[in-house]
């Protein structure tokens, strides 16, 4: 019986896009033992697959902030050791990064990877017994890709991200059959401008459809009671884990989303989902799903996968989503599978 870890460090989305490549593993080889090992704030991402025995949490962030104190090393030390106990027959870097490949290395274990080509760092291939080419563009399949090489098997169509639904029971009742707007991510380019978000909970307000805005920081938080108290609709949510929040997402009628991690978990667990895509690339991170219809717009530069936007227009920012408006995106969520 093989014992496998996998290595997808972070992030939110990058973690739900591996999910289907477990499922696929596991419907081959159904008596795989596979573990997982995560950077500490998103082990709730990686525990939503049923056929995860153990994530193993990482506290490369928490180190960082302290990396020559004597606890630390003490705490990577003994992390280390241990990780080398568990005698892994193989380790698979889902993530392609150095900070993946030399964890992986220093599992002791065989470790495997996406070839230099395919990578953002091709110094990863110095770490791995065996690198494989992947021809996918999209992350989903990416990784798929890797599992099916890695392992030996053939790939089946269908995404299946295998979320056990039932597990995500601790959603408040206030808190259920309401529509859920992720307006958070990192990059500047990658946010929807806030007036289109006010239009789009005034849309909401007319359909008299209850929405739920989360949020993971302070900038966050305030651009969520800015959207409430400028359009009169919305709640605020309190602060929640990533598995509670996953719960509340389960429970929600349908999301809207930009480039985001919470976006990508709703389209994995299975909600409709309509997802705005204007600096970054459907054909490379697009929602994948039954309930999904993903948004790019087609301005002259998008997507041009940069963090900073070099243009200023007065009437939106960034101008490439002015191709989409709060009414086309009302109008695909009320198209998606029913979603209103």
């Amino acid at each position: 019986m093989a014992k496998i870890l996998i290595i997808k460090m972070s992030a939110l989305g990058d973690i739900l896009h591996t999910l289907p490549a477990v499922t696929d593993a596991l419907k081959d080889q159904p008596d795989l033992i596979i573990d997982w090992l995560c950077e500490e704030p998103f082990v709730d991402i990686a525990r939503l697959h049923p056929g995860v025995r153990q994530v193993i949490p990482h506290g490369r962030l928490r180190w960082k902030k302290q990396r020559l104190a004597m606890a630390t090393l003490k705490e990577q030390w003994s992390f280390y050791r241990w990780l080398r106990e568990q005698n892994y027959d193989l380790v698979i870097d889902a993530q392609g990064r150095i900070k993946s490949a030399r964890v992986a290395w220093l599992s002791g274990a065989p470790v495997v990877g996406i070839d230099r080509h395919c990578v953002t760092d091709p110094e990863t291939r110095f770490f791995y017994k065996e690198s494989y080419s992947i021809s996918a563009s999209n992350a989903i399949e990416k990784i798929r890709q890797l599992f099916s090489q890695a392992l030996g098997y053939p790939l089946t169509d269908g995404i299946d991200f295998g979320i056990d639904i039932k597990k995500l029971n601790d959603c408040p009742e206030q808190w259920q059959n309401n529509l859920i707007f992720f307006h958070g991510t990192t990059w500047d380019s990658k946010h929807w401008p806030e007036e289109y978000w006010v239009e789009l909970l005034l849309l909401a307000k007319q359909a008299d459809k209850k929405v739920l805005l989360p949020w993971g920081n302070a900038k966050e938080q305030e651009r969520a009671h800015r959207l409430v108290s400028e359009s009169g609709w919305g709640e605020v949510l309190p602060k929640y884990s990533l598995w509670e929040l996953s719960s509340i997402i389960a429970y929600s009628s349908g999301a809207v989303g930009v480039d985001t991690g919470l976006m990508h978990v709703a389209a994995g667990i299975g909600i409709p989902t309509v997802s705005i895509f204007g600096s970054t690339s459907v054909v490379l991170t697009g929602a994948m799903g039954e309930k999904v219809t993903n948004l790019q717009s087609d301005y002259e530069c998008s997507p041009c996968r940069l963090k900073l936007c070099p243009k200023v227009d007065i009437n939106c920012t960034p101008p490439c989503y002015s191709c989409l408006p709060a009414q086309n995106v009302w109008a695909a969520l009320i198209d998606v599978q029913g979603a209103i």
